[in-house]
């Protein structure tokens, strides 16, 4: 029953994000989480549009001295202040800053600020008149600059916005039907900008990505490289426990897998044969590992796991699965039949190192005191006080 809850709520989340989002909902994690970087949530852009609406609405105060604009500058402070605080309470709860935090109250102030502008048209005064549709081009703007990546949010919010002030020019009649059907229009070619711009972001966000993928990916295997590798454990590194000054903190495992039989495979069969093999090696490190694991490929039929959370006693156990899913006949796609073998050397972290290169040297050390023992086993490295 708890699983089908947890899958009702998933669907339910799924549908609001592809809701929301569009054809992002469909976009690769990272180009995703890249193309929501990209709006704008920095102080200056905050300041200067708190400015701009707080001087608007001080404005219409100043000049009707009518309630509803003492209440529509009271809900902007309220709005904005909102939205200035809320990443200051995320930060401070140890949370990370959540997208539709952010534009909600921003949505809101927009919408609010609409409504604002159809009361200012109302009032018949020109100077509010002025301010008013001036602002409202700003907003619009404002909306197709920094909200891009979500065009439906997007187009929603204009809509909501300059529609009030839309049918008080078309309520006065005249040359306010002008003006009417002026704004109409910069809100459409506006809305075709939003198009433009997401598409333009998405191929150079794409474009970038790949490049990454590529600077980080081994060609043959599609496991992560050696660099990459290096990366991720100087992160897992940095969130290893401190026992000294009571951090907590993640421990993690690294498994050096070495092929045995492989240099036989490449001579007996060709390299077309070696590479294939590998492919299949990679295929099973991931099945293994799991998803949520680093695998790589540092060198000719070398590969290193990067087992997160793991202690001593689970490294060997995936280690041994490791070893069974290789150990075995693999038949090719010409149909000959090959069999290899691996051996792999474990050690922890932080017990046996700190370091991303301590420790990737001390499971080689035990990758090597295994093989000279015999092949197809797993060996935890040993410092020379151990043995």
């Amino acid at each position: 029953m708890g699983r089908r809850l947890r899958t009702d709520r998933d669907d339910k989340k799924g549908f609001w994000t592809r809701l929301l989002l569009g054809s992002l909902a469909d976009a690769p994690p990272r180009v995703q989480e890249r193309m929501l970087e990209t709006i704008p949530t920095t102080r200056l852009s905050l300041a200067f549009y708190t400015v701009t609406l707080l001087i608007i609405c001080g404005a219409t105060v100043s000049i009707t001295r009518a309630p509803w604009a003492w209440a529509w500058l009271a809900l902007s402070v309220a709005l904005v202040a909102w939205r200035a605080l809320l990443p200051l309470w995320e930060r401070r709860h140890g949370r990370l800053q959540p997208l539709l935090g952010v534009m909600l109250p921003s949505g809101l102030a927009m919408v609010s600020f609409g409504a604002g502008c159809a009361m200012c048209l109302a009032t018949g005064d020109n100077a509010l008149a002025t301010m008013a549709l001036s602002g409202q081009m700003g907003v619009l703007a404002g909306i197709a600059t920094r909200w891009a990546v979500v065009p439906r949010i997007a187009i929603a919010v204009m809509t909501i916005s300059v529609l009030p002030p839309l049918l008080v020019l078309l309520a006065e009649g005249g040359a306010y039907v002008v003006a009417a059907l002026a704004l109409a229009f910069a809100a459409v070619v506006i809305a075709s900008f939003i198009f433009q711009n997401r598409a333009a972001l998405h191929a150079a966000i794409s474009s970038g990505e790949l490049l990454r993928r590529k600077a980080q990916t081994d060609h043959l295997t599609g496991l992560a490289n050696r660099a990459e590798l290096m990366q991720r454990m100087a992160e897992a590194c940095a969130e290893l426990p401190d026992t000294q000054a009571r951090v907590r903190g993640r421990s993690f495992a690294v498994l050096y897998i070495d092929l045995d039989g492989f240099k036989a495979v490449n001579d007996s069969h060709g390299h077309a044969a070696g590479d294939e093999i590998l492919q299949r090696v990679a295929d099973s490190l991931r099945r293994v590992a799991g998803p949520d694991e680093v695998v790589a490929r540092i060198g000719g039929d070398e590969f290193v796991a990067l087992l997160r959370d793991a202690d001593a006693l689970t490294a060997r156990a995936v280690a041994d699965e490791i070893i069974a899913a290789i150990a075995r006949e693999h038949r090719l796609a010409d149909g000959r039949a090959v069999r290899i073998g691996c051996s792999v050397g474990l050690c922890t972290a932080p017990e046996q190192g700190r370091e991303p290169e301590i420790l990737l040297a001390r499971a080689d050390a035990a990758l090597y005191a295994v093989k000279s023992q015999g092949k197809g086993y797993t060996g935890m490295w040993r410092a020379i006080s151990d043995a």
